[in-house]
C-alpha cells in the first residue's frame, strides 16, 4: 500500500542522456603540447575520468544557461546534470533530469553542446597566445628552412589549423532523446519491491543490468547478429588490453591460430584480393595483437606483406615492435615521402614483413584520410608489397578509417568474448553497411585454450617449424 501511495504521489522525473567522445592528443606531440588538450595516457580510464571533472564546470554550465535562457544558477544546473565515464570505454555520458521528457532531452544536449564550445574556446585562447610569438620566430628561420617534419613552420602550420576547428578531443557522439517514461518514481520497481522484497528485486536488477550493458557471450550471438563466417578462434592472451603482444610473445596455440585466419581468408576471398583491414567496436579486443599477428602469418608463407598503421590517433604498433620512424604514414598523407620511402623492417621478422607506421605527430591528420586518399594510400600499397594489412581504430569510436574500409579488398571484424558490447557490434554493422562494405568476417579472441597439439608444441616462437 505504501509503494502504491509513493508511485501515485511523487513528482514524475525524467532523465535524458547525450554522449561526448573523447579522443586524447599523444602525448609527445609538440603541435599540441602546452595547449591544455586532453593527452593519452598508459590509463585510459584515467583520461576520461579527467574530461568528466573539466566538463562538469560552473563554465559549462553557465554556458548552458544562456545557450537555452534559463533562470537557474550554474549550480542549480550542475545539480541536475551528471557527468560520468561509460565503463571501459571514451565516452561521458551527460544524464540530465527534468520534470518533462522534451525539456531533459533539451537539456542534456545543450550541455554536450556548451561543453565542446568551452573546450574549443580555451583551446583558442591558449593557440591565440602562442602563435603570434611563434610566427615572429618563424619570419627570422631561412625561407629554405621553414618548412618538414620537426620543423617550426609545421608547428605553426597545426597551430593555424587548430585555430579555426573545434576541439579535437572532445565531440558529442550521441545526442539525447525524450525518454519514453520517467525514470522516478518506477511504478513496477516500487510496487515489486513492496510485494516480493529484497530477492525479487535482486533478481530484476540483475537482469536490467544485463539488458542495459549486454556482453557478448557465445558465438551464437555473432551468428545471429552479423551473419558472417567465423574466420579464426584465438585462444586467451594475457594483457591484451594493455597494448598489443608481438608474435614473440604469442603461445604456438595463438599462432596457430593465425595461420588459420590466414587460410580461411584466402578461402573466402578471391585470387586477386589483396588488401585486408581489421577494426573492432571498441579498444582493447586484441585488433592490432591480431594484425600484426596475421601480417607475421603472411609473411612467413613467403609473401611481401605491409602492415600500415591506421590508427593515426593512438598508434600502437611501433611502440611494441621496438620501432621508431621518422618518417611514416604522416609523411605519405602530406606527400612529404613514398610508401617505399616510409616503410621500415625490423631484424626480428626481415625484409619480408614491412611496416607503415604512425608518427607521434600524425593524430592531426586523421581528416585527411578522405576517400581519394584512401584509394591512393591503398594502390600504392598493393604496388609494393604482395598483401596488405591495415590495423585501423575501432570505427564506432573514431570514423577516420571507414574511406579505408570501404576501399580494401575485405574488412576483418575482431571481436573478445567477455569484453565486446552487443550494442556496439550492431552499431559497427549498420557503419559498415551505410559505408557499403561487406566484412569478410569475424575472428573470436578468448575461446578456451585446449592443450597444445603436437603440431603447435613443435613450433618456434617465431611459428615455423622447429
Amino acid at each position: 500500500m505504501a509503494a502504491a501511495i509513493y508511485v501515485t504521489a511523487a513528482p514524475k522525473v525524467y532523465t535524458a542522456d547525450a554522449e561526448l567522445l573523447v579522443t586524447p592528443v599523444s602525448a609527445g606531440d609538440p603541435a599540441t603540447s602546452g595547449l591544455g588538450l586532453l593527452t593519452d595516457s598508459t590509463d585510459p580510464t584515467q583520461v576520461v575520468s579527467t574530461a568528466a571533472r573539466l566538463v562538469s564546470s560552473p563554465a559549462v554550465a553557465l554556458a548552458t544557461r544562456e545557450r537555452l535562457g534559463l533562470s537557474e544558477s550554474p549550480q542549480e544546473l550542475l545539480d541536475d546534470v551528471i557527468v560520468e565515464p561509460v565503463a571501459q570505454s571514451n565516452l561521458l555520458a551527460i544524464s540530465a533530469r527534468r520534470g518533462d521528457a522534451a525539456e531533459a532531452a533539451r537539456l542534456a544536449n545543450a550541455y554536450a553542446a556548451s561543453a565542446v564550445e568551452v573546450r574549443t574556446e580555451q583551446l583558442h585562447q591558449e593557440v591565440a597566445s602562442q602563435l603570434p610569438q611563434l610566427q615572429q620566430q618563424l619570419d627570422a628561420v631561412p625561407p629554405g628552412e621553414r618548412t618538414g617534419p620537426g620543423t617550426l613552420g609545421e608547428r605553426v602550420s597545426a597551430l593555424q589549423a587548430l585555430a579555426a576547428a573545434p576541439d579535437p578531443t572532445v565531440r558529442v557522439a550521441t545526442r539525447a532523446l525524450p525518454p519514453l517514461g520517467p525514470s522516478s518514481p518506477q511504478r513496477k520497481l516500487a510496487l515489486g519491491a513492496g510485494l516480493l522484497c529484497g530477492l525479487i528485486v535482486g533478481i530484476g536488477a540483475a537482469f536490467a543490468a544485463q539488458a542495459l550493458d549486454p556482453r557478448l557471450r557465445q558465438e551464437d550471438q555473432l551468428r545471429a547478429l552479423f551473419r558472417l563466417p567465423i574466420l579464426a578462434r584465438i585462444p586467451r592472451l594475457r594483457n591484451v588490453q594493455r597494448g598489443p603482444l608481438t608474435p614473440g610473445e604469442l603461445t604456438p596455440a595463438a599462432i596457430e591460430s593465425y595461420r588459420t585466419l590466414r587460410a580461411t581468408l584466402a578461402a573466402a576471398l578471391d585470387r586477386r584480393s589483396r588488401s585486408v583491414l581489421i577494426t573492432s567496436s571498441s579498444p582493447g579486443e586484441g585488433k592490432t595483437t591480431t594484425a600484426i599477428g596475421f601480417a607475421e602469418a603472411l609473411a612467413v608463407s613467403g609473401h611481401r606483406v605491409l602492415l600500415i598503421e591506421g590508427d593515426l590517433r593512438r598508434p600502437s604498433i611501433g611502440e611494441a615492435l621496438g620501432i621508431e620512424p621518422t618518417a611514416g604514414i604522416g609523411a605519405v598523407l602530406l606527400n612529404r615521402a613514398t610508401i617505399e620511402q616510409a616503410v621500415v623492417t625490423s631484424p626480428e621478422y626481415g625484409d619480408r614483413l614491412g611496416f607503415l607506421l604512425a608518427e607521434r605527430t600524425s593524430s592531426s591528420l586523421a581528416d585527411r584520410l578522405s576517400l581519394p586518399t584512401a584509394r591512393a594510400l591503398v594502390a600504392e600499397a598493393e604496388a609494393v608489397a604482395d598483401f596488405v594489412v591495415i590495423d585501423s581504430p575501432p570505427l564506432t569510436e573514431v570514423i577516420d578509417a571507414l574511406p579505408l574500409a570501404q576501399e580494401v579488398d575485405a574488412v576483418v571484424i575482431m571481436t573478445r568474448i567477455g569484453t565486446s558490447r552487443l550494442n556496439r557490434l550492431r552499431e559497427l554493422g549498420e557503419l559498415l553497411a551505410q559505408g557499403g562494405v561487406t566484412p569478410a568476417g569475424v575472428v573470436v579472441l578468448g575461446r578456451e585454450r585446449s592443450a597444445e597439439t603436437v603440431y603447435e608444441a613443435g613450433r618456434d616462437v617465431a611459428g615455423a617449424p622447429a
